[in-house]
């Protein structure tokens, strides 16, 4: 299985950035620059921005860094316009209209290579049966639960929590030597996957205020035909593994 590889792509933004960022403070201090450019370049707005221009360079999350630029110039807007406002007047209507946008726009993502058949098959074709048993889906919605998923060709799925969370246990799975990606959407939330040790996991998870980590037990011994990639958005949550 092929995955697209874009850290590199990843760090030379972030670097141009701090190189950029470093180079304006550095005129500031010289007395270069007329107005207070530390109060607009150190915070949580300009934060989001630098972010949102990182995520820009994986192709495949581009939605999401469009969208924390957006969030990061509204949250500056009333201040550039000289317009005051609270930001607990609108901190959650932008994460509400954030939220909404990221779970429109994930309906449309390209289906993973390896997996397009059963994707495709689970959304209504002839094959939807067999390919339930490839494919798992769990949405986490102000709430969450337990689930059990077997089989012997896993090929991946979709898990999205949002103010929620669930357990998905995997134990008795195998994923597909044709290509396994688990894509997560975690807002506010949380997921544990409970898998086997001998996974191969390969993590591409975007994480926001929130993390990505393998609580399974070591020494983890990896099979290399068992790879496994989790790739997706973590904002204000985690994504646990976990084994027995």
């Amino acid at each position: 299985m092929e995955t697209k590889n874009t850290s590199l792509d990843r760090r030379l933004v972030a670097g141009l950035l701090l190189i950029l960022a470093g180079g304006l403070l550095l005129l500031d201090t010289l007395g270069m620059i007329s107005f207070d450019l530390r109060h607009y370049l150190i915070s949580w707005k300009t934060l989001l921005i630098f972010i949102g221009i990182i995520t820009l360079s994986n192709q495949e999350k581009r939605t999401t860094g469009i969208i924390l630029i957006g969030l990061g110039v509204m949250f500056w807007l009333p201040e550039l316009i000289d317009y005051r406002i609270r930001l607990s007047t609108i901190f959650w209507p932008a994460i509400l209209i954030g939220i909404g946008l990221l779970i429109i726009t994930r309906r449309g993502h390209k289906t993973p290579e390896g997996a397009e058949k059963t994707f495709n098959a689970f959304r209504g074709s002839d094959n939807a049966t067999e390919s339930a048993q490839e494919f798992v889906e769990d949405t986490a919605i102000f709430g969450g639960g337990n689930t059990k998923f077997t089989s012997t060709n896993f090929r991946g799925g979709k898990l999205t929590a949002i103010f929620g969370g669930s357990d998905l246990n995997m134990m008795n799975t195998v994923p597909s030597q044709e290509g396994c990606v688990i894509d997560v959407l975690v807002i506010f939330g949380g997921n544990n996957l409970i898998i086997p040790d001998d996974w191969q996991v390969k993590s591409e998870i975007v994480s926001i205020f929130g993390g990505f980590s393998d609580k399974r037990m070591l020494p983890v011994k990896t099979n290399a035909e068992k790879l496994v990639v989790i790739k997706g958005l973590v904002l204000f949550g985690g994504v646990e593994l976990k084994s027995y």
